[in-house]
């Protein structure tokens, strides 16, 4: 586990929107430029991309959950964003043309079904950074975010394991393979598919943020869907998930309260590269 650092920079629970702020200032946007977000979710990305460049720009977001697709659609009428359109689309499957944008964001969308980061090799054909590679226009960059540490999930994780184990409730070798949640990526890895992929001038960097919950019940509040395992792993039985809050906290968390707050550390990976 990694050691608290209360010096680090810190993120909102929303943190989406933040990391996407750091995306987008860190990438070379083109004005006037087609810019395409894969993975869109919220639309943090493209909502940073409006910011940075106002009207100037066609934007593009697409996202595989039809509903989500729904939902952002809406909020960005709302917000009266008019550059922007939607699309429901797979990032494996791309219905793009090649050479078709001059940017393309890509936020937390994760490469851990082509790439295994623990063991350092390819486990598919790297089908979803080849495509991005090939709809992205000569000269054009690609810029990516992805997980490489999320301390209160993998806390969250650490709890849920004992709890099973406490109570019994599944064999220990399926404990021990429960998912963390995310896709946890290393440089090294995200380095390598993207060589793979044929981008070129690569620049990649780790930051390290801290984030802060006011409360123990705000802190479980999150994990409950960021920490989708416990879910998962108790059958979506909500008494179960109350047993495990009862059983696992305050005192599972105790080591990261800080002057009435309770912080973790979350450590984030931007990639970016040219065609």
């Amino acid at each position: 586990m990694t050691e608290k650092n209360n010096s680090l920079p810190i993120v909102n629970i929303d943190y989406w929107s933040d990391f996407a702020k750091e995306l987008v200032n860190s990438s070379t946007l083109k004005l006037n430029g087609k810019i395409l977000d894969v993975g869109t979710g919220g639309g943090a990305c493209l909502i940073a991309a409006a910011d940075y460049l106002g009207k100037n720009c066609q934007l593009i977001g697409i996202d595989k959950n039809e509903n989500r697709i729904f939902q952002t659609k809406n909020k960005f009428k709302d917000m009266g964003v008019e550059n922007v359109k939607f699309q429901i689309m797979d990032g494996n499957n791309l219905k793009f043309e090649n050479e078709s944008f001059d940017n393309i964001l890509c936020g937390f969308i994760g490469f851990g079904g082509d790439y295994d980061f623990e063991t350092n090799r390819f486990i598919s054909r790297n089908t979803k950074m080849k495509e991005i590679f090939r709809i992205l226009k000569i000269g054009g960059e690609a810029a990516f975010s992805t997980w490489a540490y999320q301390q209160d999930i993998e806390v969250a994780r650490d709890l849920l394991q004992k709890y099973l184990i406490d109570k019994n409730l599944k064999k220990r070798d399926e404990i021990a393979s429960l998912s963390i949640s995310y896709s946890k990526e290393t440089i090294k890895g995200f380095k390598v598919i993207m060589e793979d992929a044929g981008f070129s001038k690569i620049r990649i960097f780790l930051r390290d943020y801290q984030i802060i919950y006011k409360t123990i019940d705000e802190w479980w509040k999150v994990m409950e869907t960021a920490a989708w395992v416990m879910r998962y792993a108790l059958n979506h039985d909500h008494n179960k998930l109350n047993d495990l809050k009862n059983h696992s906290l305050p005192q599972g968390i105790e080591s990261f309260r800080k002057g009435g707050v309770y912080i973790f550390q979350k450590s984030v990976i931007f990639a970016f590269g040219l065609k």
